[in-house]
Parts: C-alpha cells; sequence; structure tokens
C-alpha cells in the first residue's frame, strides 16, 4: 500500500499515486467510503457504501449529488464542511441522517478528506460509520433499562437498596420504603445503622465492611431492623458489591420480609415439639408404618415394652417381626381396612426381642397424604398384661368358687342330709363331722385367697429363711402330728421374700401328705446353696406325678392344684425364684414327688 499512495503532510489530503488499485481496496473492506469530485457529485462508492445508501453501482453515472444523500436541513451542513476541507481545515467527524434512496432514513458517522492529483484538490473522499445498528442497540438497552426500573421500583416482594462507602443510602425502592416505615426523601442520605435493631448493628456492619474491602463474607444472612413505629421486623438480605466509574465501592442488596414466615416456622416447631414431647413421654407404645408394613417410627415406650436397645433399632423393619403371628398377607389385609378409612381398637399380641410375648389393645388409624393417598397407618398399643393376668385370676377364682368351694358345699349337704328324728349318734357324729370337714375347707380356702391378694402389695425384703422354715416345721408338727426330717439349713439364710414365706411352706409341706394315701407318710425337707440362690426340697413318699401332670400343675393358667399350688406360683414369681417338680426317684414317679424352690439370696441379689 505505501507505493499506492503518498502523504501530502502529516494530517493533510493524501495524493493517489495509482487510483484504480485503492478503489479495489476500499471494495474489499466493510467500511461504506464514497468519492466525491470537486463539486461535490458522488463519483465512486464500494459496496458497503452503496447498501447504506440504498443505490446500485450503475447509479453512480447520474451525478448523484453529496447533498441528495442527507436529509434537507443537513444539506448545507454537508456543503460547508467540504468547503472547510478545501480550505485546509482539519477534518471533524459529523454525525448525518442519510436518506436512502427509497426513502428509508439512518444514522451515519462520517469523517472526510480531501484527494489531491499533482498537487490540486481533484474530491474528496467519505469514510462513514453505520450508526443504526448501534442506535437501535442503545435503544433496546434504554427500554430494558425502563422495564428494569420500573421492576426495580414497583416490587411487591423484595426491597431493593444501594448503599456507599459512607453506610448511607444511594438508593431505595418502594417496597423497601414500606419495610422500615419511612419515605425515600428520608431514607436516601440516612445511615443504614439506623434502622437496625441493636442486636444486628455489630453483625451487618462488620460483613458491610468486611465487603468493601473485598473480603468474603456470607451473601444471605438473616437480621432485624425497627419500622418507625417501632416494631421489629425480621429480614434477610442478599448483598454484593459493585463498582461506579471512578472506582468507588457500593454494596447492592435485595431485602426480604421474613417475620410471618419465621412466626409461621416457630408455631411449626412449638407444634412438632410439643407432638414430639407427648410421644416422647406417654406410657402408651406408638408405631407409624408404611403401606407397605415398614416400622418408619416409634416412641421409647414401645422399644422399652419390645425390650430393644432403642427407637432406631427398630425403624426400618416390617412389623411382622414384632406382631406375633403376623404375615405379609395379614398386613395387606389391615393396609386394605385403612386405605379405606377405616379405625379399629382390638387386641393384638407383640413379640419381644427376647421372644416372649406382649398383649396389647391396639387403637389404629390410617394416615393420608395432602392429596388424600394412603401413605400408612400409626396405632397405639397399651400393655395389658397386667390386665391379663387380673382376668386369668378372676377367672381362676371364678372356677374355684364355682368348684372347689361347690364341693365342699356338697360335702355340707350330704352331712346335713344325713339327719333326722331317728338317726342314731353315730350318724349324728358322722354328719357333723361331714359339715364341720366341709366348713373348715371353706374357711381354708377363702383364708389363700385372702393371703393371696394381700402378698400383692406388700413389699419385698430380706427373710430369715431358717427362722421361717423352723416355726413352720413345729406348727405342723403338732397340727398333723407328723414329724418332716429337716437337713442342710444353716444357722441363719435371708433370702428376698416377705411376711408369706411360712404361709408358702405351710402349703408345700400340706401339700405332701394331703394327697398321700399311705398309712406310713414320710416328708424329708433338705436345704442347699446354689450359687446365688439358696433351694429348698421337699420330698414325700406319695402316689407322685406323671410328667403331663406336673406340666399341668406349673401352668399359671391353669386350675390344677387348687389355690395352694396358685399362691405358691404367684410367691414364687414375686421372689424373684422358681418351682421345679421331680421325681424322688428318678424315672419312677409312683415312689414318690419332690417339689423343689429357688429363692434369691438377700445379700447377692444382682
Amino acid at each position: 500500500m505505501n507505493n499506492q499512495m503518498t502523504e501530502h503532510s502529516e494530517k493533510g489530503p493524501l495524493s493517489i499515486s495509482n487510483p484504480s488499485q485503492f478503489k479495489m481496496l476500499f471494495e474489499r473492506i466493510g467500511l461504506p467510503v464514497v468519492e466525491l469530485d470537486r463539486h461535490f457529485h458522488l463519483i465512486h462508492a464500494n459496496a458497503a457504501a452503496r447498501k447504506l445508501l440504498g443505490i446500485e453501482e450503475r447509479d453512480l453515472d447520474s451525478k448523484i449529488s453529496a447533498t441528495d444523500l442527507v436529509v434537507d436541513e443537513q444539506r448545507s451542513l454537508v456543503v460547508r464542511g467540504l468547503e472547510s476541507l478545501a480550505e485546509g481545515a482539519d477534518s471533524t467527524p459529523i454525525t448525518l441522517r442519510i436518506k436512502r434512496s427509497d426513502g428509508v432514513e439512518s444514522m451515519a458517522e462520517v469523517f472526510s478528506e480531501v484527494i489531491l492529483e499533482e498537487g490540486e484538490i481533484a474530491g474528496y473522499r467519505t469514510y462513514a460509520f453505520d450508526l443504526t445498528r448501534r442506535l437501535a442497540l442503545e435503544e433496546r438497552f434504554k427500554e430494558k433499562e425502563d422495564i428494569f426500573q420500573l421492576i426495580v421500583e414497583n416490587a411487591s416482594f423484595t426491597g431493593i437498596l444501594v448503599v456507599n462507602g459512607d453506610y448511607k443510602f444511594e438508593y431505595v425502592n418502594d417496597k423497601l420504603c414500606d419495610m422500615v416505615g419511612l419515605s425515600r426523601r428520608d431514607l436516601l442520605g440516612l445511615d443504614f445503622r439506623e434502622v437496625l435493631h441493636p442486636d444486628s448493628v455489630n453483625l451487618v456492619s462488620d460483613r458491610y465492611i468486611q465487603r468493601q474491602r473485598g473480603e468474603k463474607v456470607p451473601r444471605e444472612y438473616e437480621f432485624q431492623i425497627i419500622r418507625a413505629d417501632g416494631e421489629v421486623r425480621d429480614v434477610m438480605i442478599s448483598s454484593s458489591i459493585i463498582r461506579s466509574s471512578d472506582e468507588r465501592v457500593k454494596t447492592v442488596a435485595q431485602i426480604l420480609d421474613i417475620t410471618e414466615e419465621k412466626q409461621s416456622k416457630h408455631k411449626l416447631e412449638e407444634s412438632e415439639r410439643r407432638h414430639r414431647t407427648l410421644i416422647e413421654t406417654m406410657d402408651s407404645g406408638l408405631a407409624v408404618d408404611d403401606e407397605e408394613g415398614m416400622t418408619v417410627l416409634v416412641n421409647e415406650a414401645l422399644a422399652d415394652m419390645l425390650g430393644y436397645d432403642s427407637v432406631d433399632e427398630m425403624i426400618g423393619i416390617p412389623i411382622t417381626e414384632w406382631v406375633h403371628g403376623w404375615t405379609a398377607r395379614n398386613v395387606t389385609e389391615k393396609a386394605q381396612l385403612r386405605k379405606a378409612g377405616q379405625k379399629e381398637n382390638y387386641e393384638l399380641n407383640l413379640q419381644r426381642k427376647d421372644g416372649k410375648i406382649v398383649p396389647t389393645i391396639v387403637q389404629a388409624s390410617p394416615i393420608f397424604d395432602p392429596d388424600s393417598n394412603y401413605i400408612g397407618s400409626f396405632a397405639v398399643f397399651t400393655d395389658v398384661t397386667e390386665l391379663k393376668k387380673a382376668e386369668a385370676e378372676v377367672r381362676f377364682f371364678l372356677d374355684l368358687l364355682l368348684h372347689d368351694i361347690g364341693n365342699q358345699l356338697q360335702l355340707i349337704l350330704a352331712g346335713a342330709d344325713m339327719l333326722s328324728r331317728d338317726a342314731d349318734q353315730d350318724q349324728i357324729s358322722r354328719s357333723k363331722q361331714y359339715v364341720l370337714d366341709g366348713a373348715r375347707r371353706c374357711l381354708n380356702l377363702i383364708t389363700n385367697i385372702r393371703r393371696t391378694e394381700q402378698s400383692k402389695s406388700e413389699p419385698l425384703a430380706a427373710v430369715d429363711l431358717t427362722e421361717v422354715l423352723k416355726t413352720q416345721v413345729r406348727l405342723f408338727s403338732g397340727q398333723y402330728g407328723l414329724h418332716p426330717t429337716v437337713k442342710g439349713l444353716p444357722d441363719s439364710m435371708h433370702v428376698i421374700a416377705d411376711s408369706a414365706l411360712g404361709h408358702l411352706f405351710w402349703n408345700l409341706m400340706e401339700n405332701s401328705i394331703k394327697h398321700n394315701p399311705r398309712d406310713e407318710k414320710t416328708l424329708e425337707i433338705t436345704g442347699e446353696r446354689k450359687g446365688k440362690t439358696f433351694v429348698v426340697s421337699f420330698t414325700d413318699n406319695g402316689p407322685g406325678l406323671e410328667e403331663e401332670k406336673k406340666r399341668s400343675l406349673l401352668d399359671p393358667t391353669r386350675r390344677s392344684g387348687g389355690v395352694g399350688l396358685h399362691l405358691i406360683r404367684r410367691m414364687m414369681d414375686k421372689y424373684g425364684g422358681a418351682i421345679h417338680l421331680d421325681d424322688r426317684v428318678e424315672g419312677s414317679p409312683e415312689e414318690g414327688l419332690c417339689i423343689r424352690i429357688e429363692l434369691l439370696i438377700a445379700n447377692e441379689k444382682s
């Protein structure tokens, strides 16, 4: 290019050594370029210029004047500008409104220079910068700016603010004014710390300073403000910094009033706390299962009831693992009832972790989500073990009254029937004995029942087994004329028991002779220490018991053995001991029975 053009002066017009090559160069570039002759007629326009002016290449032969290319009010401006260039003035860019051949106007910034040939002005070259696209962008930006300002000014949920480097508000929108209860005039120029709650001043100020320094601090956090009327409000801020054209740092933030949200959250948390407290402190067990019958929630009471170490141990296991006798089919059947909205109260046996059974009464209800979809059920389990024991005991005593006392009343009636006006003395004596025996047995039954009830409430204590047993043996010998053989008793042996221990020994001794038909009755009582227990054995030479009968006598749900053996079983349960029935001679039950009781030694109870 250096051999194609020569500078006229450092800032002056250019002289062209090869005009045709110069025109070819401008034809290839995207910048609009036109050339005018000395009379301001258009003699050349590159492709970009023709597009800008809306003309064809053939139009260049029509002697189009430069003044025809602009709007009427700018024609004189074009002429004066070109003439001033011819007079040696410096070129100055000007903005012109180009009038295209199709009548459409566009904006362009133009820069012109003179063309010299052999030192004489041959014409003018003009470079144009199309401003239409830039103006369109500026217009869109201005439109977006207006929309953005409208959104910010009328934001109904968030307050928007700009704070300068001196803690003062530079901009606030209407919502922020509403939040603090002050007008925009009052807020602009106000130190933002003046609207903060005293407890929040240090927090917000420290983070403001750190952010101004460029330090990393949380963008979002909560604090409190005080309205002009004194009301305290909870707010959430989201802030960032910007740098202005003069490099000053400013804070731009959005403020959201979360007072009602926090109050609702607090109420919800308080409600949840109360419900959880109720669940955790209730005596009854509570469980929630999902639609598949998997355990999703239990309380401490249920975990304790079933022998689990913690509630977490039960979460995630199927309820069939702790509902005794239930299968997947049972779960499905119950789920169908719950889906239909049915509530139920029924009895159900639960299975402890150690395998023991816990009888309960269940109150079961369905759970639905907000869209009324079934998502599971919850149930409250009330342990009725003691109630079941009481019911069994009531049934036992009722059976006892109907059976044992009924039998004795029959004996009394039979004795009474034997009396007649012509009865001899011997018959009268037998009749009297029938009546007295029946009455005594009724009284014994009533005494045993009374002692059974009394034994429920008496506390356990350390009782000297040796002293109690020797006393009962002495009384027994005096009443029945049978002297038991006693072996292995230490001088003193304290066990866990109560004042009914003597009655327990009496019942065991009486039982050994009551059912012994032999003329030569024997009873041997043996004491032996075994670890932390002391074992007392009562061995007789009666007819003994078959194995099935032994199991029946030890079954607490059966009446076998009468109230005496029932009382013994009750007392051993209370004492934490055990009772065993064995053959006196192993394998030969007809040789007699051995009843062994194990009692906890008082000073070695674990």
